[in-house]
């Protein structure tokens, strides 16, 4: 009877350790499975590749990049057409019949050059940077000269001129139009 308690002790003991094995034995194997057929296990000197089931630094997908998106162009391009009417309209308006004054003059020129910046302003040419230069002389067998210099775009700045001339005095409006990048 002492043979058989010990074949059923052991036998029992037996299926103990191997269930709680079965359940850790079956990763070992694997590991040990692994290791042995795609490493070098048996060489010294050179480690085992590691395996797993993400993908390695080589054939991960690089971060995506986004490029600036400025935008380099106007929405609504400067109309010299449309500012040229409504610049010569101004000047019909406040110019017609003008006798020159060495008071009134000035104040006209400075009054006529906001005018004119606040309205095309208004007009919608967002990100245009608006320059208005009205200029009112006296005649009397004078001559006159301008230049400006700046810094130009010719594909997106412009400009509209425009002059009068009455028997006593002159009118030049100088409107610059210069584009924001």
């Amino acid at each position: 009877m002492g043979d058989v308690d010990d074949r059923k002790s052991k036998s029992t003991l037996r299926m103990q350790q191997s269930k709680s094995l079965a359940s850790m034995g079956k990763s070992m194997s694997r590991m040990r499975v692994r290791k042995r057929s795609f490493g070098f296990g048996g060489v010294s000197g050179i480690r085992p590749m590691e395996r797993s089931s993400q993908l390695g630094l080589e054939f991960k997908r690089p971060p995506l990049v986004f490029l600036p998106t400025y935008q380099l162009e106007p929405h609504e391009k400067f109309h010299l057409e449309k500012v040229t009417k409504f610049v010569e309209k101004m000047i019909d308006e406040n110019f017609t019949d003008h006798k020159y004054d060495g008071q009134g003059s000035p104040a006209l020129a400075l009054r006529l050059a906001g005018e004119l910046m606040r309205e095309i302003k208004a007009m919608g040419y967002k990100r245009y940077r608006v320059i208005s230069v009205v200029t009112i002389g006296q005649k009397r067998a004078q001559s006159f000269s301008n230049a400006i210099a700046f810094l130009w775009d010719y594909e997106r700045d412009n400009y509209v001129e425009a002059h009068r001339e009455t028997c006593t005095a002159y009118i030049q409006v100088l409107l610059f139009a210069i584009y924001l990048d």
